[in-house]
C-alpha cells in the first residue's frame, strides 16, 4: 500500500474501530493515536515487543525486550484534541492546542518548507505580549521551546522514549519508540507469510484463496506440515 505512513495509522485505526471514520481519527491527539495503535498491536500480536539498535558509544548491539504495558499512557491521562493550552515565558502569553494527524496531513500536502514552523502555526491560537498580537512566527526560540516542551508533557503517548543500557561499555542513552513503524513492519511481514502459505496450500490442493483463508489458522498449519512448507 503506497500510503504516507500517518495514512496508514487512520486506515488501521479506522478499521479496527469503526465507529470512528478517517477523518475522526485525524483529529486525535497524536498521543490517543498511538496509544490505541499499541492496543491494536497487543491484540493481534501480543503484548511482548522486541526490537534491535546499535550503542552510540561502542557499536555493540543491543536487544530489546519490553510489554506494551511499559510504555501505554492510560487513557484518563490524556488529553481532548481541542484542549486549549497556555503558556508565559518571557512576557509572551500563547494559547495552542496540540498537533493532530490532519495538521501532519496537511503540512505534507502543502509541501510546507519548514515543517516546525508550519506545525506551530497551526497549532497556536493566539500570542500576545501585553496587548499585541504576535504572529506565531515571529516568537522567540525560547517561546517556541516551550510551547513544544509543553505539548510533549501534555501528551505523554506521543512521544515514547525507551531507556537503553549496552550491555559491553554500560553505555545509557533513550530512543525513540515509532508504534506505527514497528506495527505496520509487522503486518506486511504477516501479510507476506500469509501470501506464501495460500500459494502452498493452492498448489498443492487447488483450493481457492477464499476457501484457504476461512480455515483456522490451526487448520491451516496442519495442512500446511503436511506439505512439507
Amino acid at each position: 500500500m503506497s500510503q504516507p505512513p500517518i495514512m496508514r495509522a487512520l486506515i488501521l485505526l479506522s478499521a479496527a474501530w469503526p465507529e470512528q471514520s478517517l477523518q475522526e481519527w485525524a483529529r486525535a491527539t497524536m498521543g490517543e493515536r498511538d496509544r490505541r495503535l499499541l492496543c491494536l498491536r497487543e491484540e493481534i500480536f501480543g503484548g511482548k515487543l522486541e526490537a534491535a539498535t546499535a550503542c552510540p558509544k561502542c557499536g555493540e548491539r543491543v536487544e530489546l525486550t519490553f510489554n506494551t504495558q511499559d510504555i501505554l499512557v492510560p487513557a484518563r491521562s490524556l488529553p481532548e484534541p481541542a484542549e486549549a493550552l497556555q503558556v508565559e515565558v518571557a512576557g509572551y502569553q500563547v494559547t495552542h492546542r496540540l498537533p493532530t494527524s490532519a495538521d501532519l496531513l496537511e503540512i505534507a500536502q502543502t509541501g510546507a518548507a519548514n515543517g516546525r514552523h508550519a506545525l506551530l502555526n497551526r497549532c497556536v491560537e493566539t500570542a500576545r505580549m501585553g496587548s499585541e498580537v504576535i504572529d506565531p512566527q515571529m516568537l522567540p526560540h525560547d517561546v517556541v521551546n516551550s510551547v513544544v516542551e509543553q505539548m510533549a508533557s501534555a501528551d505523554p503517548q506521543a512521544e515514547v522514549q525507551i531507556a537503553i543500557t549496552c550491555p559491553v561499555c554500560t553505555n545509557q542513552w533513550s530512543a525513540p519508540f515509532d508504534i506505527l513503524a514497528y506495527l505496520w513492519s509487522e503486518i506486511e511481514d504477516l501479510a507476506q507469510r500469509m501470501l506464501l502459505e495460500i500459494h502452498a496450500l493452492a498448489s498443492a490442493y487447488g483450493w481457492s484463496e477464499h476457501d484457504i483463508l476461512a480455515m483456522s489458522p490451526r487448520r491451516r498449519r496442519l495442512y500446511l506440515d503436511m506439505v512439507g512448507a
